[in-house]
């Protein structure tokens, strides 16, 4: 309905679905999902709508940073970098800078800078949890950096990695309950990893494959399928 209907319609539609949805494991970035947020793209460029454009580019970040190829996550990471200053500069949609910082310092950790990815990841989510409630893609956040955490590894890492996971389950959470849910259980199952609890580890691991199975949930039955 939206493609037939005015370019912010489509690019709405668009960024409603796949942002969100890649960046909580609902959704399988494959190519299919890949030409149809280009198409968007292309859509707001010929519009001259900014906001659209703005919109387009968050989703398409989101979308690169999260691909296979090292060029498609520079894209991605630079495309999220320009949307968080264009929000920044007319003072809209600041709620995104924190979701946008959290996957612009994975993108620095991947790179080998954990030291300076995780101080931004770490006031991400303290903003996404203000007033102890997580905000919109709030979980996915704190599932990011606690994969951080476990994979810089030390000690007080993991401690940090605990208590953050013991402060996402402890946030009420009227909405997204079952994002909540599964995001929980695969930071769990991460934990008793880095623990070196291989018997909690297998039971959490089968209980997460299990859920984001009977969810549908094409991110995560990904991810659950990629633990050893």
């Amino acid at each position: 309905m939206a493609r037939r209907a005015d370019p912010f319609s489509q690019v709405g539609v668009t960024a409603y679905v796949y942002f969100p949805g890649i960046l909580n494991g609902v959704l399988k970035l494959d190519d299919s999902a890949m030409r149809e947020i280009e198409d968007a793209v292309r859509v707001a460029e010929r519009s001259g709508d900014d906001v659209a454009l703005a919109f387009a580019w968050i989703t398409l970040g989101a979308a690169l940073v999260h691909r296979r190829t090292e060029a498609e996550r520079d894209r991605g990471q630079s495309l999220l970098v320009d949307v968080a200053e264009v929000y920044k500069r007319r003072g809209q949609n600041l709620g995104q800078i924190p979701v946008i910082n959290t996957w612009v310092g994975r993108e620095m950790a991947r790179r080998g800078d954990r030291d300076g990815a995780i101080p931004l990841m770490r006031a991400a989510v303290d903003d996404l949890l203000r007033d102890g409630r997580p905000q919109a893609n709030g979980a996915a956040a704190i599932g990011v950096l606690v994969e951080t955490l476990l994979d810089r590894g030390t000690d007080a890492d993991l401690a940090e990695a605990e208590a953050t996971t013991d402060r996402l389950e402890a946030a009420p959470a009227d909405e997204g309950r079952v994002v909540r849910g599964i995001w929980l259980l695969r930071l769990r199952t991460l934990l008793a990893r880095a623990r070196g609890d291989a018997a909690a580890y297998a039971n959490l691991r089968d209980h997460y494959r299990e859920m984001a199975r009977t969810l549908g949930f094409e991110g995560h039955m990904a991810w659950a399928e990629a633990m050893s």
